[in-house]
Parts: C-alpha cells; sequence; structure tokens
C-alpha cells in the first residue's frame, strides 16, 4: 500500500480583504495571496482570519485547498487599489477586527513556517509574544506600518510595537513603498530579524544575512498583474530559505517567481509557481 506523504504546514496570519475593482470584488491581502502561493507550493495552509460568515464561505468554497480558520466579524477589510505612474494609491472602506492571542497562540504548533502577515494592524503584540519563539517566524511588515486617514487613504506610521515583531522573526521582508522610500528607517527595521530583505519594485533587492547586507538583482518582465506580486514573493522567500538556509539561492527563486507573476496576464496566476509538493525542493 502506497502512503500518502504528508505535507509540512504553513500557518499564515492576518485578514483577508475584500478588494473592490473595476471588474467586480474580489479576495486579496497578504493572507491569501501568500496562502494561495504557499498552497501552489505544496504546503498543508492554514490561515487565520477575521471575516463575515457569508464571506468566509464563499472564500471556502473558492478556495478549498486551504483550511480557513475565520474568527467572525461584521465586516471585512475592504480596500481599492489604485495604481498610477507615480505608485499605488490604497483606500480603505471598512475594517475587520485584530485577531487575538487565544485564539492563535495553539493554532497549528506543528507549522513548519509560521507567516505573520497583517493587512493593517491586526497582529498585534499579543499575536507576536504568542507566535515568538516558534520554530521558523516569518513577517511581511508593511500591515504593521499603516495607519487610515480621515479620508481613507492608506498613510505610513511607525508604531512602537513593530520593532518588536521584527524582533520576533527569522525573516522579514519589507518593500521601499511601506516606508514611503525610506530606506533607511526600512533597513533598521529589517536588522532586528537574522535575515532581512528590502524589495524596490523594479530596483535591486536589499538583503541581510546576521547584519551583512548584499544586493541582488531582479528579474526583469513586463508589468501585466501587480497586486499580490510581494505577497507572492514573501512566501516562495520563506519555503526556499526554510528549506535551504542559503539566502542567494532563495532571493533567485522568489525574484523569479516574482517576475513570473508579474508578467502573467490571468488574473489569477498560480500556475506559474511550481507545482504542488515542490515545497523544500529549490
Amino acid at each position: 500500500m502506497t502512503v500518502e506523504p504528508e505535507w509540512p504546514l504553513y500557518l499564515l496570519l492576518g485578514n483577508v480583504t475584500t478588494d473592490l475593482t473595476p471588474a467586480g470584488s474580489t479576495f486579496g491581502g497578504t493572507a491569501y495571496y501568500s496562502g494561495r502561493a504557499a498552497a501552489a507550493l505544496g504546503y498543508r495552509v492554514v490561515v487565520a482570519s477575521r471575516l463575515p460568515r457569508g464571506d468566509a464561505g464563499r472564500l471556502a468554497a473558492e478556495v478549498p485547498e486551504i483550511e480557513w480558520r475565520a474568527g467572525s466579524a461584521d465586516a471585512s477589510a475592504t480596500f481599492s487599489n489604485i495604481y498610477l505612474p507615480e505608485g499605488r494609491t490604497q483606500l480603505v472602506h471598512a475594517r475587520a477586527p485584530r485577531l487575538g492571542a487565544p485564539e492563535v497562540e495553539e493554532l497549528a504548533p506543528e507549522a513548519e513556517i509560521v507567516h505573520l502577515g497583517p493587512i493593517l494592524r491586526e497582529t498585534g503584540p499579543a499575536v507576536v509574544k504568542a507566535m515568538a519563539g516558534r520554530d521558523f517566524v516569518a513577517l511581511t511588515g508593511q500591515g504593521l506600518l499603516r495607519r487610515v486617514d480621515e479620508r481613507g487613504h492608506v498613510r505610513v506610521d511607525l508604531p512602537r510595537s513593530a520593532a518588536q515583531a521584527f524582533g520576533a522573526a527569522d525573516v522579514s521582508v519589507l518593500s521601499t513603498e511601506d516606508l514611503a522610500g525610506d530606506v533607511e528607517t526600512a533597513k533598521t527595521l529589517l536588522a532586528k530579524s537574522p535575515v532581512g530583505v528590502l524589495t524596490d519594485g523594479a530596483g535591486t533587492i536589499e538583503a541581510h544575512e546576521g547584519g551583512r547586507w548584499l544586493r541582488f538583482p531582479v528579474v526583469e518582465r513586463p508589468m501585466r498583474n501587480p497586486t499580490g506580486t510581494g505577497d507572492v514573493f514573501a512566501a516562495v522567500l520563506f519555503s526556499a530559505y526554510r528549506a535551504t538556509g542559503d539566502l542567494r539561492e532563495s532571493l533567485r527563486v522568489s525574484a523569479e517567481a516574482a517576475a513570473r507573476w508579474i508578467s502573467e496576464p490571468t488574473p489569477e496566476p498560480f500556475h506559474v509557481l511550481p507545482e504542488p509538493g515542490a515545497a523544500g525542493e529549490f
């Protein structure tokens, strides 16, 4: 009798969003894109999020390969992404509640990767503390560095608790966009993690391991599908680094995955990632 292999588990904490687009509403956010990328890599994925019951049901039907642990919410985190030549503008139309430490601290203790992927500060200090010390903690920090102004626009903000989250992560990722181009502050935060990666759109990636910084070129491709690119990059990076411990090779793999994603014309091009079963085989 052939025994099916047990794929490693990827635990992701962060609110799935409802993204409003000219073509209608879609699910989005780091929890959605990184979660689906991890599933495409062959992980068993558990996502802890806050969603209204109806949205949770639709999400489970649309993406049954992920185990969605959706806590109750009156509204989902609802965003609009407006892409202009000078960059992206984000509008927040509704917010979802924070995740609570009691609902996540006992979740998936066997997870090979714990990914903190907040979209708007929903993984607060108590959740970070609950996850600190897990076997491999990864962080995409953009959602920790946001506030919403009186018009609903997303603005950069730097709460004191952000440093705690970066210090708890084994690998952390930021983009220059996350801090409105403030590279010095981004590097200061990333330096609190043993490994930190700073992306810059089509510009050179900067990364450090143990405080020693290196520069890595991106893979240039036509930009057709920008939404979710950073989340796909992060999930592939975390998986590759967890498997190999080789930062340069992990950057190569994740940069190639992001290039394929961003140049793919279809709206959900998860087929450009490695086939299921590829986790840990970079």
